[in-house]
């Protein structure tokens, strides 16, 4: 009986100590949400009125959502706690305060992706943040593009769009004239503005794609080819977007730049669509095509499964 005291006692501090772990967890999350309230309501204001930002506010709905669809996964993944972990979490809030002070939303937003992961990485561990790599690494999609580098690749975005405007319409036999971003048709003349640079467009289909690569590819190559080909798709649909619009000037008339230039530009988006699905299902087709048929097992009495 002398003995059970000190055997109890032993057996009673381990238990305590997950307790004090997690107590200690959810005050860094409660700690971390605080600090960047304020990040989130720029965040939001930027998500309402920047073009560039607009698709940024399904990001995160769509990160929660894969977490969700995944969670069986996930949980039979082993835990291991890592308490590294709120070493990640104090350099994220380190970023967290260099981007306050430069005045970078890009900044504030990678500290948070990193936060995000040192929260995950302290209490679940690194196997299970691995696992969850990507809906947490796909939050850096809803930040929007900083305003210099939109301000440093806009003019030759534009130039590449008129000019390009300017060869089909040669092609096709439209009288006009073409300089810099100016393309004069006889009833009208068109002006590759800011807004036809296509980055809004090219920043809504690559985040697309990114999640349409995630949902609909096995291996990381193929993931990046998808996410990867929308890029080029992007500035192609953006130019023939313009083409589209001067093609309608021309034959409509200057009307043609109001309400069916909207027009235009969600049918081109629409379209845009099309080759992306495609290549995800051709890039599936020719997986299963090289892993081929499995074959049935010679004992098996259940039949054999594609996989």
């Amino acid at each position: 009986m002398e003995q059970a005291a000190p055997v109890a006692a032993g057996e009673a501090a381990p238990a305590r100590s997950p307790a004090r772990t997690e107590l200690l967890w959810l005050l860094a999350v409660l700690s971390v949400t605080i600090a960047y309230v304020p990040f989130l309501k720029d965040l939001v204001d930027r998500w309402r009125v920047d073009p560039y930002a607009g698709h940024g506010m399904f990001v995160p709905l769509y990160s929660g959502f894969l977490l969700w669809a995944d969670r069986h996964r996930l949980a039979a993944v082993p835990r291991r706690r890592a308490p590294g972990g709120a070493l990640v979490v104090l350099g994220a809030l380190g970023v967290l305060a260099a981007g306050r002070s430069l005045s970078s939303i890009m900044l504030e937003g990678i500290s948070l992706v990193v936060a995000v992961a040192g929260l995950v990485l302290w209490a679940q561990g690194p196997r299970r943040l691995r696992a969850a790599a990507f809906p947490v690494a796909f939050l850096v999609f809803m930040l929007p593009l900083p305003r210099s580098i939109v301000r440093a690749v806009t003019p030759d975005l534009q130039n590449l769009v008129a000019r390009f405007a300017g060869v089909v319409l040669s092609a096709v036999g439209v009288p006009h004239h073409q300089y810099g971003i100016v393309i004069e048709l006889p009833r009208s003349t068109l002006e590759i503005a800011e807004g036809c640079n296509g980055l809004r467009f090219l920043m809504a289909l690559v985040t697309l794609a990114a999640a349409l690569a995630q949902a609909t590819q096995r291996t990381l190559t193929r993931k990046v080819v998808l996410a990867a080909f929308a890029v080029p798709l992007a500035i192609l649909a953006n130019a023939g977007r313009v083409v589209a619009v001067c093609l309608a000037a021309y034959y409509v008339g200057p009307q043609a730049a109001g309400m069916p230039h909207h027009t235009i530009g969600k049918g081109v988006w629409a379209l845009t669509l099309l080759p992306l699905l495609f290549l995800a299902a051709a890039l599936r087709r020719h997986r299963r095509e090289r892993r081929g048929p499995r074959r049935q097992p010679l004992h098996s009495t259940s039949g054999w499964k594609d996989g």
